[in-house]
């Protein structure tokens, strides 16, 4: 069967097999890559056949536990998978509040440093808004930079997922403590560009490594526990500035501990499949298969299965359909001549690739362009009502009660997300979400305007808190990740989510640069201004969304 146009090729790349091609084609894959001390041949056709037509499993002859295994794999959830599938995905969320807590904790420390570490005694506020929020924009700008376009070369060369994670969580982990140390304002900023480039690549790694972990049906649920996970460590570092109290050096030393988690955690799960892979240790792949599925047959049916999809990607980004190609080791003969900066450039050539970046970039851009991270440090601390150049740091604690309570909402609000992003589809969510930001915005853009100071905090904190965060916790916080660890190919997944965690932490990084210069400039009102300016985007991206994806 040849199919010249990969836009009308199958999902299922083993269905332009035959019978007779798929099982030729087993007896070739399982001499070459000596897997006979792992699994048996013909435990091996039957994983195969599965793979293909999910029904054959009617008509093999398996064992009693290997039919109950493939049958019920469709209903079984998260608790029902394997332990090592556990581990892993608790290692990508520990990952996921590590970022969580390190955003909140720098935002809540932000007046804290500026009130101790002023240039000169000179107030931040009126004298360098722009420099110091380029400090609190570091981690975010060099993570963008240098830290997402790292993660590939430490992945793809000699370390695999887990040491590269581990890497990230050290320089995430010593970053944070030597901010927590710095007696002037040039070392904090020296510290967080270095914890930029921590967070960065764990941010660009973690997705990926639990994206190909996770089980086909459960995917998207696993992915979605990013965000979630990374809603719960904004709320426990909003926990941690309520408790300390004004304690800006222990409220950014906290957020270390995650990270000291993560070094040990990171061990415990096995390595990625498709890594393993990548790098021709087919046996180790089968192994870790096995580890993750609790089966032979279900990484059986895996390992072939993904050998299969890498096979075709590298066939239809080649461009070449050689004679009985599916017996042939296409993949790793060209694995070897794809470098790092080839793949980039594959990345924005190839039509396929440079549909899955103009989607991952509109869902990216969609997080950040709805200011929700602006929200929680400028709208709730309702900086407008307090005389310009006033220091308030000592009179901020109604405040961090009122950010503790946006942390808390953002996390509730994103469970929901976990049961219908699978069931209703990422699209659905996001739009749905979009469109309630666009309406609360506009809300709280208004409420702005009111002169009556406890009316007006009242109606922006319930808004903000209630409204905004809810439609945000639904679609555009848990969407954007998800997507982007799932639309690339195979061969290019962790460029591509470099890529797209590069375009998110950018569009952080210049909100939290240029926010408060522009709320500044703008005057009285300075925050309704900004609401109705970002409030125009979100039709925008409505529209772009439902076309790109």
């Amino acid at each position: 069967m040849r199919v010249n146009n990969s836009a009308r090729r199958p999902r299922n790349p083993l269905l332009l097999r035959t019978p007779e091609e798929l099982e030729d084609d087993v007896h070739k894959f399982y001499d070459r890559n000596n897997l006979k001390d792992v699994v048996d041949l013909e435990l091996l056709v039957k994983g195969a056949r599965i793979a293909q037509e999910p029904d054959n499993l009617y008509t093999l002859s398996l064992t009693p536990a290997e039919f109950k295994a493939i049958k019920d794999e469709k209903e079984s959830g998260f608790w029902q998978q394997s332990k090592d599938l556990k581990v892993t995905i608790l290692t990508t969320a520990c990952a996921a509040i590590t970022q969580g807590w390190q955003q909140s904790t720098i935002n809540a420390g932000s007046e804290g440093w500026k009130h101790d570490l002023s240039p000169q005694g000179e107030d931040w506020t009126q004298s360098h808004l722009l420099l110091g929020g380029f400090i609190d924009a570091a981690p975010w700008l060099s993570g963008s930079i240098i830290g997402t376009w790292l993660s590939d070369p430490l992945q793809e060369g000699n370390y695999g997922r887990r040491p590269a994670l581990f890497i990230s969580a050290v320089f995430c982990a010593a970053c944070v403590l030597g901010t927590a140390r710095c007696v002037t304002w040039q070392q904090l900023l020296a510290c967080r560009v270095i914890l930029g480039i921590g967070i960065g690549a764990k941010a660009s790694i973690a997705p990926v490594f639990a994206a190909e972990a996770a089980v086909d049906h459960l995917r998207g649920r696993l992915l979605m526990m990013w965000q979630l996970f990374d809603t719960f460590g904004v709320f426990l570092g909003f926990a941690c500035d309520w408790i300390v109290d004004r304690q800006w050096r222990v409220l950014l030393g906290t957020a270390s501990i995650p990270a000291l988690i993560l070094l040990f955690l990171v061990f415990l799960c096995p390595e990625s499949p498709r890594f393993l892979i990548r790098r021709g240790d087919y046996t180790g792949a089968f192994v870790s298969l096995r580890q993750l599925r609790g089966t032979d047959i279900q990484a059986a049916r895996d390992l072939y299965y993904i050998h299969s999809q890498l096979q075709v990607e590298t066939e239809m980004f080649d461009g070449k359909r050689p004679q009985n190609w599916y017996s042939e080791e296409i993949y790793q003969k060209k694995v070897r001549d794809t470098r790092f900066l080839k793949r980039i450039g594959k990345l924005f050539s190839h039509p396929r690739n440079q549909r899955a970046c103009v989607a991952a970039f509109l869902v990216m851009a969609s997080q950040q362009l709805c200011v929700r991270s602006t929200f929680s440090r400028f709208t709730l601390l309702d900086s407008s009502v307090k005389p310009r150049g006033r220091k308030h740091w000592i009179q901020m604690v109604p405040s961090n009660v009122r950010i503790l309570g946006f942390g808390l909402a953002n996390f509730l609000f994103t469970i929901p997300a976990y049961r219908y992003i699978d069931w209703r589809g990422r699209r659905l969510l996001l739009l749905i979400s979009l469109a309630g930001m666009f309406l609360s915005l506009l809300a709280i853009g208004l409420f702005f305007r009111i002169e009556t100071y406890t009316v007006r905090l009242a109606l922006v904190s319930t808004f903000t808190i209630g409204f905004f965060t809810f439609f945000y916790g639904i679609g555009a916080g848990p969407v954007p990740f998800t997507f982007s660890a799932e639309v690339f190919p195979l061969a290019f997944r962790e460029v591509g989510m470099s890529f797209s965690v590069m375009v998110n932490f950018l569009g952080l990084g210049l909100l939290v640069l240029f926010v408060p210069k522009l709320t500044d400039a703008l005057g009285n009102y300075g925050e309704s201004k900004l609401c109705f300016l970002f409030m125009w985007v979100f039709p925008v991206l409505s529209v772009a969304c439902s076309v790109g994806f």
